[in-house]
C-alpha cells in the first residue's frame, strides 16, 4: 500500500514537472514570437513613416501633370507613367476579360468533362501558378527581342496572359455555384442553351 502511494506521488510530481516545463517552453516561444513581431513591426513602421514624411514633401500637381524628364534633370512628373499604366490595364482588360469569360463558360456549361476542357484546365492551372516574372520574360523573348525595341503591346500581352487564367477560374467557379435545377427548369420552359447561360446564370437579368 505504501509502495503504491509512493509510486502515485512520484508520478504526480513527474507529471507536474513535465507540465511546468511545457509552460516554460510556451512562455519562451511566446516571448521569442513577440520579440520577432516587434522587430518586424519596427522596421515596417519606420519604412512607412519615412516614405510618408519624404513623400509628402514631393507631392504637387506637377507630379501628376508633367512628363518625366531625362536623367539628371530637375523637375518633371509621372504623367506618362500614370497614363501608360492606365492604358496597359485598360487594353489588358478589354482583351483578356472577354476571352476569360468565354473560356470559363465553355468549361462550366459546354465542355465540363470533355478532353478539350481537361486540356484547358491543365494549361490554365499552369498559367495560374506561373510567376509574373516568368510571363514577362516569355513575352520579352517572343515580342520585344524579335522587334528589337520596347513596346507597350508587349506589356498588354503579358498582362493578358496573367489576367485570363484568373478570369477563367473565377467564371467557371461562379457558374458551378448555379444549381442544376435552374438549368433544367430553363430547358423545361423551352429556353435555348445560350439564353439560359445569359439569363439563368446571371449575365443578363
Amino acid at each position: 500500500m505504501v509502495t503504491a502511494d509512493t509510486t502515485k506521488t512520484i508520478d504526480i510530481k513527474q507529471r507536474q514537472r513535465r507540465q511546468a516545463w511545457r509552460r516554460q517552453k510556451n512562455r519562451i516561444a511566446l516571448l521569442l514570437s513577440m520579440i520577432t513581431m516587434a522587430f518586424v513591426l519596427f522596421w515596417l513602421i519606420w519604412s512607412l513613416f519615412t516614405t510618408l514624411t519624404k513623400g509628402v514633401e514631393g507631392m504637387s500637381w506637377s507630379l501628376f501633370t508633367e512628363m518625366t524628364l531625362p536623367p539628371n534633370s530637375t523637375g518633371g512628373g509621372l504623367a506618362n507613367a500614370i497614363v501608360g499604366s492606365g492604358l496597359l490595364v485598360l487594353w489588358a482588360t478589354v482583351l483578356g476579360t472577354p476571352l476569360g469569360i468565354m473560356a470559363g463558360i465553355y468549361l462550366a456549361e459546354y465542355g465540363r468533362l470533355s478532353w478539350l476542357a481537361e486540356i484547358i484546365r491543365f494549361i490554365n492551372d499552369i498559367l495560374l501558378s506561373a510567376p509574373s516574372i516568368v510571363v514577362g520574360l516569355f513575352v520579352y523573348m517572343i515580342i520585344v527581342a524579335r522587334m528589337q525595341h520596347f513596346s507597350g503591346w508587349a506589356g498588354v500581352i503579358a498582362l493578358v496572359l496573367l489576367q485570363i487564367p484568373i478570369v477563367i477560374r473565377t467564371t467557371e467557379n461562379m457558374l458551378k455555384l448555379v444549381p442544376d435545377n435552374l438549368r433544367e427548369a430553363a430547358y423545361a420552359l423551352g429556353a435555348p442553351k445560350w439564353k439560359m447561360i445569359l439569363s439563368i446564370t446571371g449575365f443578363v437579368e
